[in-house]
């Protein structure tokens, strides 16, 4: 079926300039219609069937943003993708929250791009729409299962892995190993910047052009740790998302002593039984598994990077009983800890 597209900008020569330099048949595309404002776009939805617009954000009479809201509640089968430049940051992180397939930098039309745009859009539809699998584009980027991405964006938007290192880095190898487009994984990113800003309060800065996926994982990477500098500075309790980055950091301080709950919920002013019940549905697990979580993490690291003894390292975690640390590690690692340090350490005596 034919994609009915309108264009809304208030730039003549650029709406005339968009509708004939962009190869619309080859991706069974049509231009219905095109109109210099939100209010003339209304007018014209209420006449003609439109399946997608082009739609600037910043337009005299009404905004590209306050389109979006009323044609969302009208016209829910219509989808958008944005005209912007790349700097309007703020703009693009609005028209996602209301749910635009994609954006698309004036900058990067001047690039004539074209293909890379459209099969762009064109995955964004068949995700939507359900459909099963992406197909490889014209540039080269490996096809991957639609419902694998479902999942794997699932599980970022749930957002355990601002306060479980496993959980990123896991997620972060599963981007990598299902060779996932760069655009998709961007999209991804800033989705998850307005979530985190609606969650934690923090003013979230803008994201660097990413050329790769190794530069876009390490540029997270980098911006989960300065979401918990921004955590440990303040002194607002009011977010429970930044009361748990602040529970994870108090337990990495003291991972060496005795841990009680209690403790961690006085320290970000909370009542022990409304803290185990947020700590839960915040960071997906109980607050006595994540305990045991960070003291094998560390554990682990001493392992390989150090040749102190077992009931060094125990004790370096919290565990006088080195009997019952050793149970512990193998509960959540599969082995005991003196074959885990022989396997991926070159420390291998034992202790």
């Amino acid at each position: 079926m034919m994609i009915r597209v309108l264009i809304v900008e208030d730039d003549k020569l650029a709406r005339k300039g968009l509708i004939s330099m962009m190869p619309w048949d080859s991706y069974n595309m049509k231009v219905v219609g095109d109109v210099p404002n939100g209010a003339k776009a209304l007018d014209f939805l209420a006449n003609n069937p439109v399946d997608l617009m082009f739609v600037d954000l910043a337009m005299p009479v009404m905004s590209g943003i306050e389109l979006m809201e009323r044609v969302r509640d009208m016209y829910p089968n219509v989808n958008f993708v944005v005209l912007t430049f790349h700097e309007n940051f703020e703009y693009v992180q609005t028209a996602l929250r209301l749910g635009a397939l994609d954006y698309i930098s004036k900058a990067e039309l001047e690039s004539e791009n074209y293909d890379q745009i459209f099969q762009r859009i064109l995955h964004k539809l068949k995700e939507r729409r359900g459909s099963t699998t992406f197909s490889t584009d014209g540039h080269g980027e490996a096809s991957m299962d639609a419902e694998v991405w479902e999942e794997i964006k699932h599980s970022w938007y749930q957002l355990y892995w601002l306060y479980d290192d496993e959980v990123f880095e896991e997620l972060c190898s599963r981007i990598e190993k299902n060779n996932v487009p760069v655009r998709y994984v961007e999209q991804l990113f800033i989705k998850l910047l307005v979530m985190i800003e609606l969650a934690t309060g923090f003013k979230n800065e803008t994201m660097p052009d990413i050329k790769d996926i190794k530069s876009a994982l390490q540029w997270m990477r980098n911006f989960r740790q300065s979401l918990y500098y921004k955590a440990l500075q303040t002194r607002d309790l009011s977010s429970i998302a930044v009361c748990m980055m602040k529970a994870k950091a108090f337990v990495r301080e003291n991972i060496g002593e005795k841990i009680r709950q209690e403790d961690v919920a006085s320290h970000i002013n909370m009542s022990r039984s409304y803290f185990s019940q947020a700590f839960k549905k915040v960071v997906g697990i109980t607050f006595n598994e994540y305990l045991k979580k960070e003291r094998v993490a560390v554990a682990k690291k001493l392992l390989i990077e150090s040749n102190r003894s077992l009931a060094s390292i125990a004790q370096a975690v919290g565990y006088e009983d080195v009997k019952y640390f050793n149970h512990v590690f193998h509960e959540l690692v599969g082995m005991h800890p003196l074959e885990y340090r022989q396997k991926f350490s070159s420390y291998s005596d034992n202790c």
